[in-house]
This record gives C-alpha cells, structure tokens and sequence, in this order.
C-alpha cells in the first residue's frame, strides 16, 4: 500500500459505485469492468494501492476508503449485513432482503428473523423529502421499523418519526448504535398490503396453508380471488406467513459458502444476490478471481 496520494473529491461517489451490482456483476462474468476501469485511472485511485495487491484486498481497501471518506449506500448496507444479519442472527435462522417492494416505495434493507424488520438508509447525503410516505409504507408490512443514519440526523429524525420507530446511527468507527429501539407494529399492519408485496408462488401457499387449497378459477382471476381470500386473514397471522414465505428466497446453502470466500466488503453484494434467480453461479465465479492481483484488471 502506498503511503501518499491525494484524490479528488469529486471522485468519491465514483469510487464508491465500484461496489454497485452492475460493476461487481462484470467482474464476475468478464473478468473486468470498463466502469472500474476508467474511475481508477480518471481519480488517481491507483496511486493509492499496489497493482500486486489481489482484488480481495483491493475491495476491502476500497471499502474502507469509502468508509472513512464517502459513506454511501453500499456503506450502509454492508453494514447491516455484516454487523446484524451476520453479526446478531444466523443464515440458518434469518434472511436479509434488498430492494424490497413495499407498496409505492422500495425497502432498502429487510431482515427476516422470527419476525420483520425493514431498515430504511439515509446517509448525510440523503434529504427526507420521502421519509413520511415510505415509513408510512413500512408501517402497513412490517414489525419493526428503522431508519439507520448518520450521527448528525438524530435530532431531525427524532421531530420527524412517529415514536414507534427506531433509529440506529453508523458511527465513525463504522459500528451500530441503537439510539431509539422500535417498537412491535404487527398488529397494525395491512393484509392487503402485504399481499400485493408477495410473489404469485408465495401468496398461493399462503392461501392453500390457510385455506386448504387455492380457487379453481382461471389465471385472469387468480390475483383478485386470493387477494379477497387472503385479507380475511388476522394481521398478525398474515404478518407471520409473509415471513415465512420470503424467508425461503434466499438460497441460504449457497450463500453461507458465498459469505465464507468472499471478503467481508462484499456481505451485502453476496447477500442481495442470493435472491435473484440466477445470480448465485455468477457471483461464485467471482470467487477464484479473488486472489489475483488488482492489476491484471485493470488497463492503466
């Protein structure tokens, strides 16, 4: 690692992409991404590390290059996943979701454990221009509600979130502190709205588990009979099968290797992929790429 380099500022959210889907993604299948490519010669990054360096290395220095200097999403979110997915619950046992449809909003974290909890990110770098319309959203699905922030947002936050849901602050040694514990919702939430945020296969088991079987009506019809179907269901009865039901989306098999050969910047990639159909055999061809050195990446 080289001792002195300077990088402009205007890079660091350049930099921090490096850990967005689409460029981890290429890595994976092409052995390269244009993307990273350019960023690092464009920024000077390179003066920052050894081309010997192996790519693991290379991302968890990345990582921790954004974690003391640009703490986006990614930043966030690796958080979670390494500090209370990993660090609090079991794969066995939990499974963390991203991107999660909840009603007109997307859920940046879910952790499935013996209930729900939804974790929505804003970083210094976010404004709450959505806040009210997505916690209301979370409220009609979920058990637990968070809003995990930057240090300097707990005061607004604590004005602007119903007493029933918790904050959690990443500090600057990149830890979770719970400033404000959330408190149980499942009786509150809305059966219709947690239907329309499961998969036709989910809700279908559902139906049968709770009912005996599923209608006999043609598949126009499917959606709407379910649906009258399911919101007959208690809330909370409703709550605990949803959970039941995403739980399975991950391939928990698969990524309990994942998580072991991958560095542990990567938790949340490995742990967002999981759920996607398909993805798993991309990400393992990651892993013998991991050892090489960054330099054999890159065009500089």
């Amino acid at each position: 690692m080289k001792s002195k380099f300077s990088i402009d500022k205007k890079f660091y959210p350049a930099i921090s992409r490096i850990f967005s889907p689409v460029v981890l993604d290429s890595i994976a299948a092409d052995g390269r991404s244009g993307y990273m490519n350019e960023v690092i010669k464009l920024s000077n990054f390179s003066a920052s590390f050894d081309l010997d360096m192996s790519l693991s290395d290379f991302f968890d220095f990345t990582y921790d290059f954004c974690v003391k200097n640009y703490r986006n999403e990614y930043v966030y979110k690796n958080a979670i996943a390494n500090k209370i997915l990993l660090g609090r619950h079991s794969l066995n046992t939990s499974t963390m979701l991203t991107e999660f449809r909840a009603g007109s909003c997307k859920a940046d974290v879910v952790i499935l454990n013996g209930s729900s909890a939804v974790y929505e990110i804003k970083s210094e770098y976010d404004t709450f221009e959505r806040l009210e319309n997505q916690i209301a959203a979370y409220l009609d699905i979920f058990d637990n509600i968070y809003v995990v922030t930057d240090e300097s947002q707990v005061g607004k936050l604590k004005e602007l979130l119903p007493e029933i849901t918790g904050i959690i602050v990443l500090t600057k040694k990149n830890t979770l502190k719970t400033v404000r514990e959330a408190r149980s919702n499942k009786k509150n939430v809305k059966t219709d709205m947690i239907f329309d945020s499961l998969r036709q296969s989910e809700y279908t088991r559902i139906i049968r588990n709770s009912f005996g079987k599923v209608p006999d009506v043609p598949n126009t019809r499917i959606f709407r009979e379910c649906k009258e179907l399911f919101c007959k269901l208690e809330p909370e009865t409703a709550h605990d099968a949803m959970v039941k039901e995403l739980k399975k989306r991950s391939g928990k098999c698969d990524l309990s290797y994942i998580i072991n050969s991958l560095p542990s910047s990567l938790s949340s990639y490995a742990v967002s992929t999981s759920v996607k159909k398909g993805k798993n055999s991309g990400i393992k061809n990651l892993i013998p790429k991991l050892g090489q050195s960054i330099g054999s990446f890159l065009e500089m």
